[in-house]
């Protein structure tokens, strides 16, 4: 009898407490998670494309850090600049035929069919697009040096006009990818790929003292050229080999690409518009340097992102796989809100906590004078991350004039607090109006996803449901 109540009490006197236990609790949970189908093929998919967003990331960084160690926040500050041009044009040219690509093939993937000409249907006519947008920047590069620069030469936008052809088919191949579910070769495809090797090579090229920072902006938009062509060569002879088999019937889409990829082009030219008019708008009232030094900031708030960006990737397809079967749409939901939880959360508050340090990296001296703009713009894009995919489910599952709506009134609105606080501000203005419409169209856009669908991917909240 004594023996028994001095091991009770030695249990309760030597037993962990449950703080301690927290690593238990949380393989159980991601033991029930991996448990279920897609539970697993989101943590499959998201891992690879997430792995590879980090290493893409990290390559924009060592671009940035190259860039600034050669010339400065100025060389930072044409570079993006130049390069938003780039992805412009790049986003005109798909015309949201690459949505429509990944919606199609997701289909008839799910049927065990190939999709070649529809494939072949939308290179066509993206490789004439880009043509297009390629001659137009080409010879309007004088109106936008005037107009984004101060002291920067033409060439340099004339250099990004020729790289948009090969970095928009780069792209556009990435996303058949996506449909099919390779997640490892839509990672490959995306710029963040071609920011590692143009990163290194800026890294390690020996540049003269005398090279100004222009001409290194110019050399990397000369590597974004050439890498992104050959990414494009190779993936296209694959695909080709990939989409051989029995076709789908082309009765879905044939004769009506434009009708149905423009809702989606102005989604995502809209989005374009949010993400990146601040970046133009600084260029336009304030100095290069000033410019580099936001977007500094900027990419680094995007890292609270980053698996908000592998998950998309990966529900995209799923999404209009299952557009009619809300029960496996809600599970969806809830998974995406556990790990944008898990995900965002911790990043968010090392970015509070180390955020001058971070800053700091990549050499702009006074690191807590940015850090109030990189408060602001960590708030909008830990809401971006929990709101979780709403976008892409209003566009799989075919509200996709809904989405273009929302985006149409928040980049109107976007451009409106740009123009309002920029002059006022100057940079912590761009951050409070990009954060302020980024919450805006998030929360809009979850709304219209519980209206239509009936389902909550935001954390603590996927339990709300509407039952029809």
């Amino acid at each position: 009898m004594y023996k028994s109540q001095l091991l009770r009490v030695s249990k309760a006197v030597y037993s962990p407490p449950k703080a301690l236990n927290w690593h238990k609790t949380m393989r159980r949970r991601i033991n029930q998670f991996m448990q279920t189908p897609i539970g697993a093929a989101l943590a499959k998919g998201g891992t690879v494309v997430l792995l590879f967003k980090v290493i893409g990331a990290l390559g924009g960084y060592v671009l940035l850090f190259s860039l600034s160690r050669v010339g400065g926040e100025l060389s930072v500050g044409i570079y993006e600049v130049a390069f938003t041009v780039v992805l412009i044009g790049s986003t005109l040219s798909r015309w949201g035929l690459d949505t429509v690509l990944v919606r199609e093939m997701a289909r008839d993937r799910e049927s065990g069919l190939a999709s070649r000409s529809l494939y072949l249907a939308v290179l066509s006519r993206v490789t004439l697009l880009s043509i297009g947008c390629s001659i137009a920047v080409f010879f309007g590069a004088q109106f936008f040096t005037n107009l984004f620069f101060q002291n920067t030469p033409t060439k340099v936008i004339a250099t990004a006009a020729f790289a948009i052809i090969p970095f928009t088919l780069m792209l556009l191949n990435a996303e058949v990818f996506r449909a099919m579910g390779k997640s490892l070769l839509f990672s490959l495809n995306q710029h963040g790929t071609v920011y590692v090797f143009v990163g290194a090579l800026i890294a390690f090229i020996p540049f003269p003292e005398a090279y100004t920072a222009a001409a290194a902006a110019q050399t990397s938009l000369f590597l974004l050229l050439g890498i992104s062509g050959l990414f494009f060569l190779w993936t296209t002879v694959y695909i080709l080999n990939l989409t051989q088999g029995q076709q789908a019937e082309t009765s879905g889409w044939k004769g009506q690409l434009y009708s149905l990829g423009t809702p989606m082009l102005i989604s995502s030219s809209l989005f374009l518009v949010i993400s990146w008019s601040d970046t133009l708008m600084l260029g336009y009232y304030l100095p290069e340097d000033s410019v580099g030094i936001y977007r500094i900031v900027f990419k680094i708030a995007t890292l609270i992102t980053f698996a908000q960006f592998a998950l998309n990737t990966v529900v995209a397809p799923m999404v209009s796989a299952m557009s009619t079967q809300k029960e496996r749409l809600h599970e969806v939901a809830h998974k995406v809100a556990q790990l944008n939880l898990i995900t965002a959360g911790p990043i968010f508050v090392g970015i509070l906590v180390f955020g001058p340090f971070l800053i700091q990296l990549f050499g702009v001296e006074q690191g807590s004078a940015a850090y109030p703009w990189l408060v602001v713009l960590a708030i909008g894009q830990l809401t971006n991350a929990f709101a979780g995919p709403v976008l892409n489910i209003l566009n799989m599952t075919g509200y996709e004039k809904s989405a273009r709506n929302t985006m149409l009134i928040i980049a109107l609105l976007n451009v409106v607090l740009n123009l309002l606080l920029i002059p006022l501000y100057g940079p912590f203005g761009a951050a409070v109006a990009t954060t302020a419409t980024m919450m805006g169209w998030n929360i809009w856009a979850a709304y219209l996803v519980y209206k239509y669908h009936g389902v909550i991917a935001v954390p603590f909240l996927t339990k709300i449901r509407r039952h029809d």
